[in-house]
């Protein structure tokens, strides 16, 4: 997907890169790579959480465990520095609808060894454990503007302007991370023997996949539009992105 040009104080869409396919095999389960970037829309968790075959009754449900935990390291917030003339050329720049930097968070899920367990009705379950953690062709990035013969105050204004933009880029890792960690952490389907429940599986991964996906684009959007890419950044608490010329 190429990348689309935001408005004021925007960032750009992540690159989001599908699967074109994954074999998950009885003996060797493969990893799975998903490239996601955006963030957390419940309606999509809640029909895959739905499809999930439930735990047997003991007197208790057992609760359905979740990712939880997202492994490796986010990226830095690289900088990048563009001049102009003066303070308020700058503004005006900002204001244009250019880009001025993006979050691109993309996550690699790896797919455990499949188990396999009879049923009481005859029929074999496939239960396969998933695994997520930042890729390392994540990203961040925001372009600080900068001109000549700066003034002490003129250099807090573009610091508070760096630290509010930075902080819209977290949250976009934040909201990703949460939608990522509400999933379920074991994908199971039943078959008529192993290699059906493992059939099955697949299509129950990818659907898994694919709703993952929608709950991450719903939440990234629904974020985006309420903190106007940054410019309403202080809607969930946070700063909003403004340059304001002493």
């Amino acid at each position: 997907m190429p990348l689309a040009r935001g408005e004021a104080v925007r960032e750009t869409a992540p690159e989001v890169v599908r699967p074109t396919g994954v074999a998950l095999a009885i003996e060797s389960a493969p990893t799975l790579l998903l490239g996601l970037q955006r963030t957390v829309g419940n309606a999509a968790v809640c029909r895959l959480l739905a499809r999930q075959p439930a735990p047997a009754q003991t007197g208790t449900a057992a609760p359905l465990a979740k990712v939880a935990t997202v492994g490796g390291k986010r990226p830095a917030i690289t900088e990048t520095s563009k001049t102009f003339d003066d303070c308020n050329a700058a503004v005006a720049w900002i204001n244009s609808g250019v880009y001025t930097g993006e979050a691109q968070p993309v996550y690699k899920p790896t797919a455990g060894t499949i188990r396999h367990k009879k049923q009481p009705d005859g029929s074999q379950q496939g239960e396969v454990d998933i695994s997520w953690a930042y890729d390392a062709s994540s990203t961040a990035e925001v372009i600080v503007p900068t001109w000549p013969d700066m003034t002490a105050d003129e250099k807090v204004a573009v610091a508070k302007y760096k630290s509010a933009l930075k902080a819209h880029e977290v949250m976009h890792f934040d909201v990703t991370d949460k939608v990522v960690k509400a999933l379920p952490k074991t994908v199971k389907a039943t078959g008529t023997d192993p290699q059906d429940a493992t059939t099955n599986l697949q299509n129950e991964v990818n659907t898994y996949q694919s709703d993952a996906q929608t709950a991450i684009d719903t939440a990234t959007t629904d974020y985006d539009t309420l903190t106007g890419h940054g410019a309403t950044q202080s809607a969930v608490g946070g700063v909003d992105v403004h340059l304001a010329c002493p």
